[in-house]
């Protein structure tokens, strides 16, 4: 069986930026026994290159069907995975990343992302969905072989 591992990246709505913090670590124990899911992570960007409150959350399964087991479950929920308004299909904001947005914002211009994720907490940027190819741990590589 393959691992996998899905990366949302998004930023958090300025104003509840530490809520948006705490809702997504909150959300990420509440998908605990769902079968097949190990855990996860959320991260925060701290190099200043991208917009503020940026926000990366990683879940890991142990397969891709148990991944696409999870998203029958959470699809018609608030969560940060699908848009609070289930109409809303306009696609990830990523290209702020890029496009001039963050220097237009450091001179006191609007954040123009909607913060559609989460209950108006947060703006999807980009998600990743992978397979694990190839991976390497410090622990098991230094771990005697009997």
């Amino acid at each position: 069986m393959t691992k996998r591992r899905d990366l949302f990246i998004f930023v958090a709505e300025p104003n509840r930026a530490e809520e948006a913090r705490h809702y997504l670590g909150s959300w990420l124990r509440e998908l605990d026994g769902h079968p097949g899911y190990l855990g996860g992570y959320v991260l925060q960007e701290s190099a200043g290159e991208l917009l503020d409150n940026t926000l990366v959350l990683a879940l890991e399964f142990e397969s891709t069907e148990a991944a696409r087991a999870l998203w029958p479950k959470i699809e018609n929920t608030i969560n940060p995975l699908y848009p609070d308004d289930k109409s809303d299909g306009r696609p990830d904001q990523g290209p702020a990343f890029f496009d001039g947005t963050k220097k237009a914002v450091a001179a006191g211009g609007e954040l123009p992302l909607a913060f559609t994720r989460g209950n108006g907490l947060l703006a999807r940027m980009l998600h990743i969905h992978a397979e694990v190819i190839d991976e390497f741990s410090v622990e098991s590589a230094l771990t005697p072989v009997s």
